[in-house]
């Protein structure tokens, strides 16, 4: 699959695909744009680690996951479905390998299971299709086509005049055909459906999962067609089960899975409080005034009602703008909201700036920087904070890179040229380096806050995860391959500074998705694997020590990495789609517990965070 930098447009292009993969497991359209979407959402919240990593791939793993790793039996298929009968791991590698179309290795990636046990799920399967649809396995002199070829590779037979669906004036002709039989054939007549897609004469549809014609044409799967799977009769009637998913359950699937992305999800209390207040009073006033004087009364309520240091403000409060010098450390920042303007994301307005809080519970507006959420990209405007709070680095209106020191109001510029896709930054525990890597880009910089130099690391989609207060950087790179079995790219992992540069190996890129933390000691490097474990490894070496404590307990979302607290201790951030959790875990003996913290009150998804409560 091509990479895409863009999420609406990834969205809009493989929503679809992924529904309809998940169509066929469920054998319910509810269950699947379901399942479909929960996927989605987990996946595309991490858009900007997995959009350059393969996002295709990222979703299957996690809509395979959870169809898989359900329990009971959540899945059961409706009766006359044509795997009906399958258990879940059989059901699984059927679909995977002859409607997503991926080879034994590349499915192997997406759903868990190793090859060995896929190629047995796929001989059963084959054995008990073999004995309910023979057909599917004959090999016809006109084998099936897939519905998803181009119109110049079918090969539909000529117009026949007897045929009104053949008709050129027919206003139906070209649209899908009803399940069971061709657009000609009447009941009672005799006629037997010639479509590929049917086992056998047309009975009356009687059910959705009729193997009759396709709907509509699917689009393209998810995957990558890396390996044409035997027996074309059977994907082709998966093909055709796939494309009958209903139109209405496909149809707003990005747009739901955007609005649940990019949504804040954290709704503060005291906005909660202060909008009850004012709608029991706006409603006494719409009796007599009408609903337009609801909303002037609310505004006007939440205008004036006073919050506490360190909540958040109403739409439409501006902060004063950031002073000279702050020498208040600043604890997190959130982009404000502008309530009856259009946002311009590249050179907001003041009411929808940055604002940051500072540990005393002062605020202030960052008037120049880049701000909000890009829907025309799919992107967020950078922010990044120092772990001691007194630096951050933004993206100015010019487009420019800058690091601010607060307490001396000192501004210094990275110097390296935005590339594409989302910024990612980075900075040493002490804030003297800051590191800043693109999407695909071949080029990162790290900057020397003290000295002013920028350097380049150069590579191949490189990503600088982690720099240590030496200037030490943990890069990671990935390079596409063709000569490692069942991989499409390989990713590794190396040290690079002055006093340390490795060789690098090779690591499993779902590693990286959440991020990473170096130690204080320069040398391990907190993780996070596939199915949501916190490791350790050793950045010299790759060696992965101590427990692997899960991080997905009671329903939560791990969101990334942020930092090591002490020489023991790695916090993470974890959500359960309404509220976010900064949880500290200690990686000897894998024990976790909430941070003691305030700002994990006030934090949304994916506020940036400075310094902590002492």
């Amino acid at each position: 699959m091509s990479k895409s930098h863009d999420l609406s447009a990834f969205l809009a292009s493989y929503g679809p695909s992924f529904a309809r993969t998940a169509y066929l497991l469920t054998g319910d359209a509810d269950k699947a744009r379901e399942l479909a979407t929960a996927a989605l959402v987990a996946s595309c919240r991490r858009w900007s680690a997995i959009h350059y990593h393969r996002p295709a791939d990222a979703v299957l793993r996690d809509l395979y996951g959870r169809f898989l790793g359900a329990t009971g039996a959540p899945w059961p298929l409706p009766e006359g479905h044509l795997l009906a009968g399958l258990a879940p791991r059989t059901r699984a590698a059927v679909v995977v390998t002859f409607h997503d179309g991926l080879s034994l290795p590349h499915a192997a990636q997406v759903t868990g299971l190793w090859t060995g046990a896929l190629d047995d799920e796929l001989r059963r399967a084959r054995t008990q299709l073999r004995a309910t649809h023979p057909t599917l396995f004959e090999n016809p002199a006109n084998p099936p086509e897939d519905p998803t070829a181009p119109p110049e590779n079918r090969t539909d037979p000529p117009a026949d005049p007897a045929d009104p669906s053949q008709d050129p004036a027919d206003p139906t002709r070209g649209q899908a055909e009803p399940a069971g039989g061709r657009r000609g054939d009447r009941p009672g007549n005799g006629a037997t459906s010639a479509s590929p897609w049917t086992l056998g004469p047309a009975p009356e549809p009687t059910s959705p999962w009729t193997l009759g014609p396709a709907a509509e044409p699917p689009a393209p799967t998810a995957g990558i067609h890396d390996a044409a799977p035997g027996d074309p009769a059977l994907r082709a009637a998966l093909l055709g089960l796939a494309a009958g998913m209903p139109r209405a359950d496909v149809a707003g699937l990005a747009e739901t899975v955007l609005r649940r992305v990019t949504a804040r999800r954290r709704v503060r209390a005291s906005v909660w409080t202060l909008a009850s207040l004012g709608l029991v009073a706006a409603m006494v006033t719409a009796i007599v005034a009408g609903l337009s004087a609801v909303a002037d009364r609310m505004d006007e309520a939440t205008d004036r009602s006073p919050f506490a240091p360190g909540t958040r403000a109403p739409a439409q409060e501006i902060r004063d703008p950031l002073p000279a010098a702050l020498p208040d450390p600043v604890r997190f920042a959130y982009t404000g909201y502008c309530r009856d303007a259009e946002a311009d994301v590249h050179d907001p307005q003041p009411c929808g700036q940055w604002v940051l809080t500072t540990r005393s519970g002062a605020e202030w507006r960052l008037p120049d920087a880049r701000a909000g959420y890009d829907p025309a990209t799919g992107e967020s405007m950078p922010l990044a904070l120092s772990q001691d709070g007194h630096r951050l680095v933004y993206q100015n209106p010019q487009g420019r890179y800058l690091v601010h020191d607060l307490p001396t109001g000192v501004v210094k510029r990275i110097d390296a040229t935005a590339g594409d896709g989302e910024a990612h930054i980075s900075s040493s525990r002490d804030g003297r380096y800051f590191a800043l890597s693109f999407g695909d880009a071949d080029d990162s910089a790290v900057l020397d806050f003290r000295t002013g130099a920028t350097r380049t690391v150069r590579g191949a989609d490189v990503e600088i995860l982690a720099v240590h207060d030496d200037g030490t950087r943990v890069v990671a790179e990935r390079r596409d391959t063709g000569s490692v079995p069942g991989h499409a790219s390989v990713s590794t992992l190396r040290l690079d500074g002055a006093g340390t540069r490795t060789k690098g190996f090779r690591i499993d890129p779902a590693l990286i998705e959440h991020g990473a933390a170096l130690a204080p000691d320069g040398r391990s490097l907190a993780l996070v694997t596939a199915d949501d474990r916190l490791v350790t490894m050793d950045a010299r070496t790759g060696r992965v020590t101590g427990p692997r404590p899960r991080l997905d307990a009671d329903g939560l979302e791990v969101i990334r990495v942020e930092r090591w607290l002490s020489r023991d201790k790695v916090l993470v951030r974890l959500w359960d789609e309404e509220d976010v959790y900064l949880v500290q875990v200690d990686v000897r003996t894998g024990e976790s517990a909430d941070l003691g913290d305030s700002a994990t009150e006030w934090i949304d998804y994916s506020d940036p965070l400075g310094a902590l409560e002492k």
